[in-house]
């Protein structure tokens, strides 16, 4: 913003302009520009005196600060609770604070209960926390409300949740997400507290191991448990772990080997894993376009000053955390896994862990903070400073319990409510419609992906053509045409 009477320009609250984007200045009659704020991380070189016991309390002060700020409102606020630590000590730490502080929940009454929000999928899906959510809930003495998500509660919301997120997804966690947002509103809240943030910034993902393996932490030698001998060893069984882990969910593997965007942002292989799901159904004419590299996009995202960062400054494991976190924490986790979906029932949801407080004091934590190697069970505990400083607040199931993301389940039945659905959404006549998809790839797509033994890569297809589908109807998208001459 330009105060143009006296050419001064005005400081930029981060409500005006979000992260890593660029503001204009009008200051003695020249005009520049220049980052206003981007995650930054320590130079790997830089040994940091700090003990675990200095950063657990860091941590544990700041989390508590920024959920007390986020209690501030003139509703009820409430809290989505699944089964993993992440909203489990949002919970816990809201509980403290209104038990032993006096903090109320927004405008609601100090003798209310705290209340937290669910949904429960069908136990034999292997997907389903509400139990292990109840059982937080029981502990902390909280209200608990659940919703019940079967396969024909997920079809029935599919086509209004992909219009509100305007954008395909290539699994049913969007449709888990749009469902969840519905309970809060049902029983009059509006502002919920949610766990997003906490695994792109405290190193949770699956995906960042072998990134944090990939060179030493020599930042935090001194309390650092992982000798380089059983680093390069451990470096090894990631990298297949990887391998298995995204053939087993029908992803693509033959990204992760040396590429350009791998030298541009020393050799992470987390860029391999966000693109690892690419889509190969397009009409023939689609090629004039040409054939981009999706990591190269992906690498290119980061400017030349990030990059040379990345290259000669940063730990890879805080390299895997900036791309990750500046594309999909942005894209999708906090588009169609967040706002999307809960401002598509009026709920503002809030991150306690995305305070920029408490993401500085977190970034600027050694690698080895976050990912911690247990040599005596010959294992890694991911987001061990938030686990430790939180243990206070949760279960001990909970602070033993490793990673679930949470995920929809992806095995469905032939002839149930969603194969039906598809199989409409995917006719002939839609394809054509869209004009840019090849029928002939998407015939039978419904088949290969339904069943005990369904494909998950054909499933996966067959929801990013269903969504194109409900797109283009619901926008009124016309029909793409090939280019003249072609």
């Amino acid at each position: 913003m330009l105060d143009r009477g006296n050419a001064k320009s005005t400081v930029l609250t981060r409500k005006q302009v979000r992260p890593g984007h660029y503001l204009t200045c009008q200051s003695f009659d020249h005009i520049e520009q220049r980052p206003y704020w981007d995650i930054s991380y320590p130079d790997k070189h830089a040994v940091d005196a700090r003990t675990p016991e200095d950063m657990i309390q860091g941590v544990r002060e700041r989390m508590l600060d920024a959920i007390k700020i986020r209690l501030r409102a003139d509703v009820p606020v409430g809290i989505y609770l699944s089964g993993g630590i992440d909203s489990s000590v949002i919970a816990g730490m809201v509980t403290h604070l209104v038990k032993e502080q006096g903090i109320s929940m927004g405008s609601a009454n100090a003798t209310d209960r705290v209340s937290c929000f669910s949904i429960a999928f069908d136990e034999e899906s292997g997907f389903d926390e509400s139990a292990i959510a109840n059982r937080t809930a029981e502990w902390l003495g909280v209200r608990y409300i659940k919703k019940h998500m079967n396969e024909e509660e997920l079809a029935k919301r599919f086509e209004d949740a992909t219009w509100h997120c305007e954008h395909h997804n290539p699994d049913f966690n969007f449709v888990g997400k749009y469902a969840l947002s519905e309970v809060p509103q049902e029983v009059g809240f509006k502002v919920v507290l949610t766990g997003e943030g906490a695994d792109e910034n405290f190193a949770g993902y699956p995906l960042y191991l072998p990134d944090y393996l990939r060179e030493h932490d020599f930042s935090w030698d001194k309390h650092n448990t992982l000798p380089e001998s059983e680093r390069e060893n451990q470096l090894d069984l990631a990298e297949k772990a990887a391998v298995d882990y995204y053939t087993s969910v029908g992803a693509d593997v033959s990204n992760r080997g040396p590429s350009v965007a791998r030298r541009m942002l020393n050799d992470i292989t987390t860029v391999s894993s966000m693109a690892a799901f690419q889509l190969d159904i397009f009409a023939p004419w689609a090629a004039c376009y040409g054939k981009c590299d999706p990591q190269v996009t992906i690498a290119n995202n980061a400017d030349g000053r990030v990059r040379n960062l990345i290259t000669d400054s940063w730990h890879p494991l805080h390299s895997a955390q900036y791309v990750w976190s500046k594309g999909h924490l942005a894209n999708i986790f906090l588009t169609c896994l967040g706002d999307r979906t809960e401002m598509a029932h009026s709920i503002e949801a809030r991150t306690p862990f995305l305070d920029h407080k408490l993401t500085e004091y977190v970034n600027h934590l050694p690698p080895s903070a976050k990912l911690r190697w247990e040599p005596e069970a010959k294992t890694f505990t991911e987001k061990w400073v938030l686990r430790e400083a939180s243990k206070p607040f949760i279960t001990k199931e909970l602070y033993e319990r490793k990673k679930h993301p949470y995920s929809a389940p992806t095995t469905w039945p032939e002839g149930g409510p969603l194969n039906k659905l598809l199989d409409k959404l995917i006719s002939e006549e839609n394809i054509k419609q869209l004009g840019f998809v090849d029928w002939e790839r998407c015939k039978g797509l419904t088949a290969k992906a339904f069943g005990k033994n369904g494909d998950p890569m054909a499933m996966r297809y067959a929801i990013v053509v269903a969504e194109w589908v409900i797109l283009g109807q619901r926008f009124g998208v016309a029909t793409a045409k090939k280019p003249e001459g072609w």
